[in-house]
């Protein structure tokens, strides 16, 4: 599983250094580090005012506040955070409607 954090361009900069980057499908470059090879940070063509950076390389994720879920359609069903934010079949962009807020019916009490 993993978490993404969705950046505004303009309100990010890369503090040390700079990724190595890599073409994984048309328009998507993928950033990792030139030291490890960690994964770092997802960018498309289709999102360029964004910046998607994964959350266990941030130095403090904590402080990082969630405002939804997308790409739920994708969720394992053995899977489900127990928050009430609303949730997305796919993306929240062009006015796409969340298909719930908060945990599946049948998961709100795990």
């Amino acid at each position: 599983m993993t978490t993404w954090i969705s950046v505004p361009r303009t309100a990010f900069a890369w503090t040390m250094g700079s990724p190595r980057y890599f073409s994984s499908s048309a328009g998507v470059k993928r950033g990792f580090c030139v030291n490890c090879g960690s994964p770092l940070s997802y960018e498309s063509e289709r999102a360029r005012d964004e910046i998607h950076l994964y959350a266990a390389s941030l130095v403090h994720p904590h402080e990082v506040v969630a405002s939804r879920h997308v790409f739920v359609a994708e969720q394992l069903p053995w899977l489900e955070a127990l928050d009430d934010l609303p949730r997305y079949a796919t993306t929240s962009r062009d006015g796409a409607m969340p298909v719930r807020v908060g945990p599946r019916p049948d998961r709100r009490s795990i």
